[in-house]
Parts: structure tokens; C-alpha cells; sequence
């Protein structure tokens, strides 16, 4: 009790500040976690597993089976007494779509409650503004749900993803930035719209997201995710949970300096070698303008000038997963991003020899760089899994501000640390 004050004096929040604690809501998501993972078991078997009691287990079963989260898949033979019964996640129990804000495009992506994308679609509209493109983002919704001719009652929620960073910050000028709404609460404005709470979030911890449901990360609990794409991103996983930061900047890891220009004053970031914003500059300035204004022509029209850019962003990358490395000790590097798969692979061989950090054991389990396992529709698949995240997997016991000193924070000009609303707040 002494330490939990001690805490309450140091960061200014009394233990009475902690938010209720909903035990049959979290046993609930521990439960569809352990079947995320396990794939299907027996009642006998998710006890032990999660250490609930066989009681409390079968009661919130019985309930998520009714619910149609979770179903029966068969009955295992057994030398004697009754067989054990099989219960998995019912992917048609619950379904999320997921839309990726880019310049000009939408792109949309309908998943079920395993993370398997059911329908993909793009459509072009202004995206200049979230104004400009609420029309869009409601015809996509309807166009994903009507395709998969699913109960639009089944969906969980919207999750829009797009470049960072977030909030009142002012970098200069940022063409891969999409400041009009980054820096816009939007939120409730698209859950009045679609009629369904909304969760924004960053592209790059998005797709993280979606790699540890879905993905090479499946298993893991801490890794770091690199998205490499017009800019460079991150996502940061810890302990099973991701990172988001004060302000939800965490992993704008594209910003990392890593030289300074001859000026002696202008900064050198990652991104300005490692993205495909760079592969782009090399080719117009070798005349190929329209080159690299096609996605598809982007790697195939002067594969010399693809290597030159590759070794650049391998020579890049290796300081920036060192850093990495030694800040978080993660279990893996994960590189993913919208590159072609042959690309992405051929740019992750690149890396080596990486360089030695507190990651280079003689007991690693885990590779220190893994190749993503999603594609070019792992952002807007990401937005998807913000919904089902937060639905499927244990959220830690949030810590509320109380009210006297929330208002004092925002009388002197500091950050609300309360969460803002997810249906129709900011969700960062």
C-alpha cells in the first residue's frame, strides 16, 4: 500500500483515480485471447491456460457462445468419461473495417474477428480534408459490408489510420504529412456519419497491431515494427500491449536525425534515405519523373537506381534498429510495409551485417529482423484490428485522473491524461 501512495504523490493521482476495474469484461477477453492464440481447446484446457476457475471459464463461455464470439468445433475422442468439447472463435461472430487515408484514395478493408481480411476496396475521392472525404469513407463502409453481404449489426467498428504525427506540432513543411487531419479531432464527426464508434490511429502502429494479431508477431510481446512506405513509421509493442506515447507520436521513427546536413544546422532523418519518397526523388532526378509517379513502374523501370537507393536505406536502417535495439530491447525488428514482397526481402538481406547491439545473444529464439507478413493493405487491415484489438485482447487497468486535478492540468495549460471517447473521440 505505501508504494501504490508513493506512486499517487510522485505522479500526482490518488489510487481512488483508478478507473473501475471490470473483472468478467477483461476474463472475457483473456478467454478469446488464449483461443486467438491457441486456435481452439477444450473448457479443461482454457483453464489452465488462462487460470480462471472452471466455474467462472464455462460461465463466460456459455455467454461469448450465445454471443456467437465463440463456437463449437467438435468433440475430441476420449479413453473414457465424457469427450471434451472444442471451442474456437467464430470468425463470423464480429467483423471491423479499416480505412487508410492517403492523398486522393480510401482504401478500405473489412476483417472478421481472426484478422482475415473479407473484402479490400479503393476509392478515389479528396482527401484534402476529413470534410472533404466523410461521403467517401461512408460509401466504402457500405460498399465492404454489402459485398461481404454480412449483418452490418456484426460490425464492431471503423478504424482510420493515417501518416502522423499527431497534434499541434509544428515541423515545418511536410509533403508525406497529412496535417489537416492530424491535427484535427474528426472522430466524432465520422461516428455520427457511419453510425459507428470510430478509433483513429497511426498508420504504422495500426499494421503493428495487425502483425501481432495476425502475423509474424503473433507469439511475441515486445517488438518493434518498421513500416517502411512514402515515410518511414513505427510501432512499438511492450509487454503484449502498444506503445502510443503522450500524444500518440510513438514510433515516428522516420523523424530519427541521423546526420546533419553541410550546412552544420539542418537535420538528416531516416526517412529521407530509407522511404519510398526517396526511391521516387532518385528517379526524377534521373529524368524518370513518370517513373516514379506509378506505384507499379516505382521498381522496375531502372533497377541500378533501385540498388543505389536500397544500400542507401540498408546503411540507414541498420543505425535506426541499433537505436531501436538498445532503447527497447526488443524480442525482433519487424520490416514490413507496401514494398513488393521481393523488393522488401531483398531490402531486409540488405541489413546484414547488422550492427552489434545489447540484441546480439547466444539465446535468441527470434531472428533480430523479421520480414511483415501483411501487405500493401497492412494499414488499413491495421485500422481494421483497432476495434477487434481492443475487443480481444486484455487491456491493462487504466489509471483516471481525478476530476479536481484533471481541470487544474487544463487551467495551467497541461495534457488531459484521460483517454478521449472512442465512439466519436479522438482515440489516438
Amino acid at each position: 500500500m505505501k508504494a501504490l501512495e508513493l506512486a499517487g504523490e510522485m505522479t500526482g493521482m490518488s489510487v481512488s483515480g483508478l478507473a473501475p476495474f471490470d473483472r468478467r469484461g477483461h476474463n472475457r477477453r483473456v478467454i478469446l485471447d488464449a483461443l486467438r492464440r491457441q486456435g481452439a481447446a477444450s473448457r479443461a484446457e482454457l483453464a489452465a491456460t488462462t487460470g480462471l476457475s472452471a466455474q467462472t471459464l464455462s460461465s463466460i463461455a456459455d455467454d461469448l457462445c450465445r454471443e456467437g464470439l465463440l463456437k463449437i468445433v467438435g468433440r475430441r475422442a476420449s479413453a473414457r468419461g465424457q469427450p471434451p468439447i472444442d471451442l474456437a472463435i467464430n470468425r463470423d461472430g464480429g467483423f471491423a473495417v479499416g480505412i487508410h487515408v492517403e492523398h486522393g484514395r480510401l482504401t478500405g478493408v473489412l476483417a472478421d474477428l481472426g484478422a482475415e481480411i473479407r473484402g479490400e476496396t479503393v476509392l478515389a475521392c479528396d482527401t484534402a480534408t476529413p470534410e472533404t472525404a466523410i461521403g467517401g469513407a461512408c460509401r466504402l463502409v457500405e460498399r465492404l459490408v454489402s459485398a461481404a453481404a454480412i449483418d452490418r449489426a456484426r460490425l464492431w467498428g471503423v478504424g482510420i489510420v493515417l501518416p502522423g504525427p499527431f497534434g499541434p506540432i509544428d515541423l515545418g513543411p511536410d509533403p508525406l504529412s497529412m496535417a489537416a487531419w492530424s491535427r484535427a479531432d474528426f472522430s466524432g464527426a465520422y461516428a455520427a456519419a457511419l453510425k459507428l464508434p470510430v478509433l483513429v490511429g497511426n498508420d504504422a502502429s495500426a499494421a503493428a497491431i495487425g502483425e501481432h494479431l495476425h502475423g509474424v508477431a503473433r507469439d511475441l510481446r515486445s517488438f518493434v515494427y518498421l513500416y517502411i512506405a512514402e515515410g518511414v513509421g513505427g510501432g512499438v509493442f511492450v509487454d503484449g500491449q502498444p506503445a502510443t506515447g503522450a500524444f500518440g507520436n510513438a514510433g515516428e521513427i522516420g523523424r530519427m536525425v541521423v546526420g546533419i546536413a553541410q550546412d552544420g544546422e539542418t537535420p538528416i532523418t531516416l526517412e529521407d534515405h530509407a522511404s519510398l519518397d526517396a526511391l521516387r526523388r532518385r528517379l526524377s532526378e534521373a529524368g524518370l519523373s513518370e517513373a516514379a509517379a506509378d506505384d507499379a513502374r516505382l521498381f522496375a523501370t531502372r533497377p541500378d537506381i533501385v540498388a543505389e537507393w536500397r544500400e542507401s536505406a540498408a546503411r540507414y536502417l541498420r543505425m535506426a534498429i541499433a537505436t531501436v535495439e538498445s532503447l527497447f530491447d526488443p524480442e525482433t525488428i519487424v520490416v514490413g510495409g507496401p514494398l513488393p514482397p521481393p523488393e522488401l526481402k531483398a531490402l531486409i538481406a540488405a541489413l546484414d551485417p547488422l550492427l552489434p547491439t545489447v540484441s546480439l545473444r547466444k539465446d535468441r529464439v527470434q531472428p533480430r529482423v523479421m520480414m511483415g507478413s501483411a501487405g500493401r493493405a497492412s494499414p488499413a487491415l491495421g485500422g481494421a484490428t483497432l476495434p477487434l484489438f481492443r475487443g480481444l485482447t486484455p487491456q491493462p487497468r487504466a489509471a483516471r485522473v481525478p476530476k479536481g486535478l484533471r481541470s487544474a492540468r487544463q487551467g495551467a495549460g497541461l495534457p488531459n491524461a484521460t483517454a478521449r471517447s472512442t465512439n466519436g473521440g479522438a482515440a489516438q
